[in-house]
């Protein structure tokens, strides 16, 4: 009975003390919310995202080479372990009139990899039938259409009927869709007909899905390194094809050129054989001219020319065709092994762009959420522990009337576990289901994925429990261990007061004499209970430098772009050429262009760093034809000082020296694309936000290579462009039939911008959650304030005190912990932005720490509104304070 009814007051306590229950449960919820939910989002977009491919059976590799392939390539690829194999056709067509370039594919029923999702229409069933991407809706293509590919030697058909918009896995992004070497140099859609419509035998790609990398996550580590294998396998089985299939291809050319050859020389020799009848009839014809009539001579005469000019005719047809079959046989001799190239899934268009933006999200989470917890476990552990210390004199009574340690403790173990219990699990719950969800949500118009599978993680979970209940029960706990210690005589005296001390304060007289009573009361009690104060502006420090970190966030992944183009890159777009171009052809579109102002020719190539313990990087090389000119394209700094570049040695990027730990005067080797190697002393480190780039002067490149500086692309500097202005340049330069391709940096900046908006919504979630958090911290240690100076409160109401006045006496400690936490929480801001700025950037990406005004603006702003909406909810709570029965509490 006597447990019974002291169970019933541990559960009445919950509802008596409900303001401080809800506030623990909330913080509790809102520390595991984020920290499960963003440590979940991680792994489920990419869960997602991999459960969308393996439906799709998106091929795991392609394969292309620019020989095409042949029968002989499926049967080598057929030999690669654990390798599904389909081979398809591929071309890239460009429509002129409407400035369109589209990436054609064939279309089999049998196949399976990269299976289309139909989104409008239906799939092709016969040869004249074409589905398109669904991007092509937003150009005006309608079902039933005819679609046009002037393709003859390619396609049979020149006219297709559109029967459908689809989504292909291929291509994850909604609006990214490659580059293309015709046309303005990107694709602006896709579209799938038939095979039956692709003449020859010659196939484009083939695809290749691994069954030892099915179910596993595709952008997981376990992935990777199985892929890596897999592909190095393939490299090693293709390894002398690129051989054979030059041989195949000389040898089919060679059949084809013998018989037009032997044909020439047949038809050269009856010319020969014609000439010598027509020299001998033209003797004959001299020898007649003394005896034959004159109009017969005349008549004969021109027979003979005329045969003569057919026959000049016929010749210079055969000497012209001789030289054809010459030059290509010289074409033949000269022609290049063909390249295999192996291209996995992350090389797809926006696929690696996803992969980033749950990178930056784990990385974030490794940070952000911690801090959070850390704040949200700081102030449950004090608020329980105030909870406790409270109830000394009940637990005097009980112990008193004979209750044991373990009874008397219930209450507060109850107390305690409800709130972790209730907290925990509402946070695991909505954290898991919502966080993910929003944050797809947000940036679910750059994607094709249906949407989210939201699964628990035990290992957040686990870790929110065991720190919410070390917060919570075992707070409780370690009070009660002392607690329970003491006699039930000590336990049923009140606490004695701390002392008032003289404050530094009190010495600087001019001000300390100036001051009201009121406020001198109140400086007082802040250096008197000095624990309270500093628990106060921890809590309040911590929850602005959350939102000053969640603004600041914002404001630093923004400012990549800025950073980046402008400050450092200062030309506008480069133009890459092919082998062996005609420089002039090129110079001369670009010199006709009224926008471009200037241009520098540069050799650009991608090399390789390696070192044990660290994974291989690719870097771009540039080496300028003209090293003063350079400064005017790309602004070379350190510290945000300029500098030159140096004629001799080279400039490395930040990132890449921080991940190899180099240093200037460091001798460093470089591998190149066919991986010879070459050593290369490091003169400066440059500041670099988007990329990896290794910069030298030409006079050093000669030098460390022994090879002859060769051009193979022109970075441009020009006017402000329109879209169609920049197509216009591109189509024009790839025209010449010179140029591989021209990436202007406005595309870049614009594929930067969205790649960053991807991320506005988790910090708006940071920055909301860190402001609830905030109201509440603020709520809970005003609420603890006021409980524990009741008594004090009341005595000074009963001297007197106007109810404003009593809201002043606490308003002005809390004015002094909110200012002084904002203070101390823009620091620890600052310093909390740059370490997640630290863990968020990648290989190829480095955040500037960029903290603009408004972040403190809404830190602070927000951090004194809620004080002030506090202040007056405990304004009203003053103002209705028992004062008989809080100053008889100790009788």
């Amino acid at each position: 009975m006597k447990n019974k009814t002291y169970l019933k007051a541990s559960l009445r306590e919950i509802f008596y003390s409900k303001g401080r229950f809800i506030a623990i449960v909330l913080i509790i919820l809102l520390g595991t919310l984020l920290y499960v939910g963003i440590k979940a989002t991680g792994p489920i977009l990419n869960h997602s995202a991999s459960r969308y491919v393996d439906k799709q059976k998106l091929a795991n590799l392609q394969i292309v080479s620019t020989g095409g392939l042949t029968k002989e390539d499926e049967q080598l690829a057929a030999k690669i372990p654990h390798a599904q194999v389909e081979s398809g056709y591929q071309l890239f067509y460009a429509d002129h009139e409407k400035n369109e370039v589209i990436k054609l594919y064939s279309y089999a029923k049998k196949n399976q990899q990269n299976q289309l999702i139909v989104k409008k229409g239906r799939l092709p069933k016969q040869k004249n039938e074409i589905i398109l991407d669904e991007k092509a809706q937003k150009e005006g293509y309608r079902l039933n259409q005819i679609f046009q590919i002037d393709q003859p030697d390619q396609l049979e058909r020149k006219k297709f009927k559109i029967v459908g918009f689809a989504q292909s896995p291929l291509y994850i992004n909604t609006e990214e869709r490659g580059l293309s070497t015709i046309g303005n140099g990107s694709v602006d859609f896709f579209a799938y007909v038939p095979e039956s419509n692709f003449s020859g035998d010659i196939k484009s790609v083939l695809y290749v899905r691994f069954t030892n990398v099915q179910n596993k996550e595709t952008y997981g580590k376990d992935y990777e390194k199985t892929m890596d294998e897999n592909v190095e396998k393939t490299e090693e089985i293709f390894a002398d094809r690129p051989k054979e299939r030059l041989i195949e291809i000389k040898r089919d050319a060679e059949k084809k050129l013998l018989p037009q050859k032997s044909e020439v020389l047949a038809n050269l020799a009856k010319l020969d054989a014609g000439q010598k009848e027509l020299d001998q009839a033209q003797r004959q014809l001299e020898q007649q001219s003394q005896t034959a009539p004159n109009p017969q001579l005349v008549q004969a005469q021109a027979e003979l020319a005329a045969q003569q000019k057919e026959l000049n005719g016929n010749r210079e047809q055969l000497l012209s065709a001789q030289e054809e079959i010459a030059k290509s046989e010289k074409e033949l001799h000269e022609l290049k092994t063909p390249s295999y190239t192996y291209t996995q899934r992350a090389d797809n268009p926006g696929f690696q762009e996803y992969g980033d933006l749950s990178e930056r999200i784990a990385a974030i989470a490794n940070v952000f959420p911690i801090f959070f917890f850390f704040i949200a476990a700081l102030i449950t552990f004090t608020t329980m522990t105030r909870m406790v210390e409270e109830n000394r004199r009940e637990i005097g009574t009980l112990k008193a009337l004979g209750y044991s340690r373990f009874e008397i403790s219930i209450k507060y173990i109850i107390y305690a576990l409800s709130a972790a219990t209730l907290g925990i699990v509402l946070g695991s719950l909505i954290g898991t289901h919502t966080l993910p969800r929003l944050i797809f949500v947000l940036s679910s118009d750059r994607y094709n994925f249906p949407g989210v599978q939201a699964f628990y993680l035990a290992r957040p979970i686990i870790q929110a429990t065991i720190a919410f209940l070390f917060a919570s029960l075992g707070a409780a706990l370690l009070v009660l261990l002392r607690e329970l210690h003491e006699k039930p005589a000590v336990l049923l005296q009140p606490k004695a007061p701390k002392p008032g001390k003289r404050i530094f304060l009190e010495r600087i007289t001019p001000i300390w004499s100036r001051m009201s009573f009121n406020s001198k009361v109140s400086y007082r009690n802040l250096f008197r209970y000095k624990s309270r104060m500093v628990m106060a502006v921890i809590g309040i420090a911590g929850c602005a430098a959350l939102m000053v970190a969640g603004v600041g966030l914002k404001d630093s992944i923004g400012s990549v772009g800025d950073k980046q183009f402008g400050p450092i890159i200062d030309y506008g777009a480069t133009v890459t050429l092919k082998e062996q171009p005609d420089y002039a052809a090129v110079s001369s579109v670009i010199s006709q262009d009224e926008k471009i102002t200037s241009y520098l020719a540069t050799m650009n190539q991608t090399v390789e760093l390696k070192q044990k313990g660290q994974a291989n990087q690719k870097l771009t090389m540039m080496v300028p034809e003209d090293r003063q000119k350079f400064e005017n394209y790309l602004h070379l700094k350190t510290g945000g000082e300029t500098f030159e570049l140096p004629e001799d040695g080279v400039v490395i990027t930040q990132k890449m020296a921080e991940l190899f730990e180099l240093e200037k005067g460091e001798q460093l080797t470089i591998y190149d694309e066919d991986q010879q190697t070459f050593k290369v002393k490091i003169a400066e480190i440059a500041d670099n936000y988007l990329g990896n780039f290794l910069y030298l002067s030409k006079e050093y490149y000669q030098q460390v290579r022994t090879k002859e500086f060769i051009k193979n692309s022109y970075l441009l500097k020009s006017q402000k462009m329109t879209k169609t202005e920049e197509k216009k340049l591109a189509q024009k330069l790839l025209s010449t039939k010179q140029v591989m391709n021209t990436s202007f940096m406005s595309t870049q900046i614009k594929t930067q911008e969205h790649s960053m908006e991807n991320l506005d919504g988790i910090v708006w979630i940071f920055v909301v959650l860190s402001g609830l958090l905030a109201f509440i911290v603020l709520y809970n240690l005003t609420n603890i304030n006021v409980s524990e100076r009741l008594r004090e409160l009341s005595t000074i109401k009963v001297l007197g005190f106007y109810d404003r006045e009593v809201t002043s006496y606490i308003f002005r400690e809390n004015f002094v912990f909110t200012f002084l936490g904002i203070l101390f929480g823009y620091g620890l801001g600052i310093i909390l932005t740059k370490f997640i700025l630290d863990q968020a950037s990648m290989e190829s990406i480095t955040f500037p720490l960029v903290i603009r005004p408004g972040a403190y603006l809404v830190s602070g702003g927000l951090t004194i509104l809620f004080s002030a909406i506090v202040m007056v909810a405990t304004h009203f709570r003053l103002r209705h304070i028992n004062m008989i029965d809080a100053l008889k509490s100790n009788e």
